[in-house]
């Protein structure tokens, strides 16, 4: 039986065709396109499939919030249904996943070397665990049950607001408020907010136009550049302080995984002593944050691979 996996954000669009494989699936074919250059999803699907390429079902993990099987992706100007979706492809069934739900279902498939740890805590193998990733947006989600019984919470905590923690913040805060009327941490924790970051710590206007954008941004760092570095360092204690809040919330005693685009790439500014201080500092629950693991995740497909082991799952009779 042949599923289709698919994980869209808002730069880059991962597709797989696969073939049910006892619990799991193996891969026939992979692509990944830029989102951006099609109009709908219907127009990347008919790109990716091959003449004669008939999938059974499908998994399509999407940045934006699913209801009732419908989404309105939050940096595209997209709109899916799975019933129209499934009817127009023929396809059995489809179903539509928050991105980072279905990098939640690829938790369990991940490897020893698709990890960096930057704390090992204390582990509990039944304990939550949470994904919280930076990329074009910032996505989160949580993880509970078993591997054959997943319990995945999806969530829009991306868009919560930003809590400064020291007068650095505070002023970052004030710099960003004057432009956008209200701070959120993904203004913050995405591609652009690296370049609002880099604004900022160069002295420049919310709105002044930037040359650099994340990219040039890291490798300018990467050369040792004084404000590029700084820039990265700061992004990596936003990123470690709104980990830590997600490990409160979710009380993730199993884990909090760093996912998503820009995180493999800052490895070395994730891996400073400042940036576990950040994780863990939020007394009066130093301790137990300290006991809990925090991982970068280094597969670029995590999401990729849990929409399609969705999408076998979806394939099998059980279901």
């Amino acid at each position: 039986m042949i599923i289709l996996a698919a994980d869209i954000g808002g730069t880059q669009a991962r597709l797989l065709l696969g073939e049910c494989e006892g619990d799991g699936w193996r891969t026939l074919r992979r692509q990944t396109l830029s989102s951006r250059d099609y109009p709908d999803f219907d127009t990347l699907l008919e790109t990716f499939l091959l003449p004669g390429e008939r999938p059974l079902t499908a998994c399509i993990a999407l940045a934006g919030p699913i209801e009732d099987q419908r989404v309105r992706m939050t940096n595209l100007p997209w709109q899916l249904d799975a019933a129209e979706l499934a009817g127009r492809f023929g396809l059995r069934q489809v179903r539509l996943l928050n991105d980072f739900s279905a990098q939640a279902h690829g938790l369990a498939l991940l490897r020893s070397e698709d990890l960096c740890t930057l704390q090992a805590g204390e582990p509990q193998a039944d304990g939550v665990r949470a994904l919280l990733g930076a990329g074009t947006g910032l996505g989160m989600a949580l993880l509970a049950g078993s591997p054959r019984q997943p319990l995945v919470l999806s969530s829009e905590g991306g868009h919560a607001d930003f809590a400064p923690q020291d007068e650095q913040q505070l002023a970052l805060w004030q710099h960003l408020r004057a432009e956008h009327g209200r701070v959120s941490l993904e203004l913050l924790l995405s591609g652009h907010g690296l370049e609002r970051l880099y604004r900022f710590i160069a002295g420049r206007a919310a709105s002044a136009a930037v040359s650099l954008d994340a990219r040039g941004i890291s490798r300018m760092a990467a050369a040792g550049d004084a404000q590029a570095c700084a820039t990265l360092e700061l992004f990596a204690r936003l990123y470690a302080s709104a980990a830590g809040n997600l490990a409160l919330t979710g009380l993730a005693r199993g884990g909090v995984y760093l996912c998503g685009g820009i995180a493999p790439k800052i490895l070395p500014f994730l891996q400073q002593p400042q940036v576990r201080e950040a994780f863990c500092s939020k007394p009066p629950m130093r301790g137990l944050l300290q006991r809990i693991p925090l991982h970068v995740v280094l597969d670029e497909y995590l999401g990729l691979r849990g929409a399609a082991q969705v999408a076998a799952r979806l394939a099998s009779p059980a279901e």
